[in-house]
């Protein structure tokens, strides 16, 4: 979850270079169509290596699994874990690895759909990435969204954006004027605002499983006669 900003300059001079991220590609028994890359949150600057058992990690596995269950099978998961594990100003680490690991699964499986799910810092790394030129829809869960957040890369693609009204760490009302300025520039953005619902999503589990998962099937699966419920 970000931190209050730290005062300027607190960055240090010798940033490290970009690396890719831990991605884990969780098995399916049937072959799929479509890609869902899971992006975890994480402190707003930070340059560890997120651990397998942090429980920003941990939380989004309900999420792939809600989408595989709902596309059986046919949306494969991809779990990523960041190496530095902050956005890091001006560095955005988390998107300049989110990106590297975007190119490597467009490699990987050429003209195949991607789409991305984040939380909290996760959800800012999806929504700043989301111009990749293989993803087709996003879900940002509770996204951190300072104010003045691009809205360009959102452009074409399908996006959904829930977030709780109960939210203490992530203010709803920075999200809401991301969306109204996201909507004001010709983006299509749904917004969901979860009444009682916090930071951690732990209220109404099911309901930001459900949300999450058939936004996901109805956009990477077009034409899957199962994907045709709308929020």
């Amino acid at each position: 979850m970000p931190s209050a900003a730290p005062p300027p300059g607190e960055l240090p001079e010798d940033l490290p270079e970009p690396v890719r991220p831990h991605l884990e590609v969780v098995p399916t028994p049937t072959p799929s169509t479509a890609i869902l890359v899971l992006l975890h949150g994480g402190p707003e600057r930070g340059f560890r290596e997120a651990s397998r058992l942090g429980a920003p990690y941990l939380r989004m596995i309900p999420y792939g699994r809600a989408v595989r269950r709902r596309s059986e099978d046919r949306i494969a998961v991809v779990r990523l874990r960041h190496r530095h594990n902050g956005w890091n100003g001006a560095a955005a680490s988390t998107a300049v690895e989110a990106r590297l690991a975007l190119d490597d699964l467009a490699e990987a499986a050429p003209g195949v759909p991607i789409g991305l799910l984040g939380h909290s810092l996760g959800g800012r790394t999806a929504l700043r990435v989301a111009d990749h030129r293989a993803v087709r829809s996003v879900v940002a869960l509770a996204p951190w969204l300072p104010p003045g957040e691009d809205v360009q890369p959102l452009a074409d693609r399908d996006v959904l954006i829930l977030h709780g009204a109960a939210d203490l760490v992530c203010p709803i009302a920075d999200t809401e004027a991301f969306v109204r300025r996201a909507r004001a520039d010709g983006r299509s953005v749904a917004f969901e605002r979860l009444a009682g619902a916090g930071h951690l999503m732990l209220r109404r589990a099911p309901l930001w499983h459900d949300l999450a998962a058939t936004f996901l099937v109805r956009t990477l699966l077009p034409d899957d006669p199962s994907a045709g419920a709308t929020i």
